[in-house]
């Protein structure tokens, strides 16, 4: 059995994949850190990609089953999306006055933009007026 996985990068809606250095790097964390990827684009047009831009990955996976290039048999195959949003881009240009320049893009997964919105904070209050060291036992200290 094989595995042959396709990646199509779309920053902004533009299918970026011919300017795409694979393999792609990105790492899912299972804790409290934000998933990152790090993507590298040769000879493209755009001078920079602003912070906070949008970049979806999809992976088509496909399975086959046989000996490559003559029984070949596709068992299944399915597409995964990975959404993520521009955190910093390095450019360097291409050639001198080309006009086509090398991009290395760190991304990261697209909460982080929650911390652009500055909202009201959240207050919790004791609605019944219960009082909960009414009848509260004194501390003892323990002597050894």
């Amino acid at each position: 059995m094989a595995i042959h996985i396709q990646p199509a990068v779309f920053i902004n809606g533009i299918n970026r994949t011919s300017r795409t250095v694979m393999p792609i790097k990105w790492g899912n964390f299972l804790d409290e850190r934000l998933d990152e990827c790090r993507l590298s684009l040769r000879a493209v047009q755009q001078e920079n990609f602003p912070p906070l831009t949008p970049v979806e990955i999809e992976f088509k996976i496909t399975e086959y089953f046989g000996i490559w290039k003559k029984n070949l048999t596709i068992i299944k195959t399915k597409t995964e999306t990975k959404r993520f949003i521009i955190a910093n881009d390095s450019a360097t240009e291409f050639r001198p006055k080309s006009g086509l320049y090398n991009h290395d893009l760190y991304l990261i997964e697209p909460t982080k933009i929650a911390e652009c919105f500055v909202v009201d904070t959240i207050t919790f209050t004791n609605d019944l007026g219960r009082n909960y060291t009414e009848n509260a036992p004194y501390a003892q200290p323990q002597w050894e």
